[in-house]
């Protein structure tokens, strides 16, 4: 992988919603407000992998204090910035990008963020099909989720993340 992984930047707000929008159906991608306000309130939890200039993948949460994503926290002020769980919204790499290392570099980005930041798990909600995927990094499937984001099935998936050795 040659891509450089890191922090969103404003500038980055059209290469992100135009990356989010190839790589979901319209009903479950994030709007560009969604972006906007996400840039602007939890930069930190919102990883970007850049090749040559150009933004190939993404992924972004906000803290909260929630057991499992509800449909609430893709709205303004879902994110709370003492909550112990770091919820993930998205996970996309482009099309002609995929089976390079992208995701997985991102989403172990955040998850060493949310170590580093002493929170108590990763939560997620993913499509059956995805599923495996993300057992390969620890989380364990927790069954149907209450979110009916876009019109899917979703579910919930969480990471219990141990205290960093120092």
């Amino acid at each position: 992988m040659t891509c450089r992984i890191r922090n969103v930047t404003p500038e980055d707000l059209e290469q992100v919603t135009a990356l989010e929008a190839a790589a979901f159906p319209p009903e479950e991608a994030a709007s560009r407000a969604a972006f906007a306000y996400r840039i602007q309130t939890f930069p930190e939890r919102f990883f970007v992998a850049e090749e040559a200039g150009r933004i190939i993948g993404l992924v972004n949460g906000c803290a909260s204090s929630l057991p499992a994503i509800e449909d609430r926290l893709f709205e303004p002020q879902g994110h709370e910035p003492d909550g112990k769980n770091q919820m993930v919204f998205g996970l996309a790499v482009d099309a002609a990008c995929r089976r390079r290392g992208v995701g997985a570099a991102l989403l172990n980005r955040l998850i060493d963020f949310a170590r580093q930041q002493a929170m108590e798990r990763v939560i997620l909600t993913c499509k059956e099909e995805k599923i495996p995927y993300y057992a390969g990094f620890g989380f364990r499937n927790r069954g149907v989720s209450r979110s009916t984001h876009g019109g899917a099935v979703w579910y919930d998936m969480v990471l219990d993340l141990q205290p960093a050795i120092p």
